[in-house]
């Protein structure tokens, strides 16, 4: 397996494998003029034989933080290191930047734990929260774990963070 940065011809199928972990919720929807605009964040990862196995996006808010998104493998491929391979990637990648902080929001730490990402607050990504959490059904009640590497950006004044029954956290826009 080897990765690369996404083409446009692979915006298909990036966007048929995201919609196939949108329905649970696993991920959130991606259409294709959304991807065809971003094609630049995905990196894929692929087969010797150039076979599309799954995809991860890098968005960069500024040097002071990017977020892992997207990250999604093949089902029938899962477990055999192509989401590795993409983290990886997607961290060599944000270091060439000089990217500061690398974040995520996932309900699978322990596999992100593997690449030395740690279980941080919600209440430190405002960037993403301002960016993605208005759209998601779950912006009430999120179940998903926040997690970073590197230099955390700043306590913003405005951010809070409220608590809420059963470990979900209520996210302040």
């Amino acid at each position: 397996m080897q990765t690369r940065k996404a083409q446009s011809r692979d915006a298909r199928a990036i966007q048929q494998l995201i919609d196939s972990f949108t329905h649970d919720g696993t991920l959130l929807p991606r259409s294709y003029s959304e991807i065809c605009q971003n094609i630049d964040t995905f990196t894929v990862v692929e087969s010797e034989g150039g076979q599309f196995i799954g995809c991860a996006a890098l968005h960069v808010y500024g040097p002071h933080l990017a977020e892992v998104r997207s990250i999604v493998v093949r089902p029938d491929i899962a477990g055999h290191g192509a989401g590795s391979l993409l983290v990886q990637s997607l961290l060599r990648q944000a270091e060439q930047r000089g990217i500061q902080c690398v974040c995520l929001f996932t309900r699978i730490p322990t596999f992100f734990e593997h690449f030395r990402f740690q279980i941080t607050q919600h209440q430190l990504f405002r960037d993403k929260a301002l960016k993605d959490c208005q759209h998601c059904a779950r912006r009430n009640a999120c179940d998903e774990t926040v997690m970073a590497l590197g230099k955390l950006p700043p306590l913003l004044p405005d951010s809070t963070h409220h608590p809420q029954h059963g470990g979900f956290v209520q996210l302040q826009l």
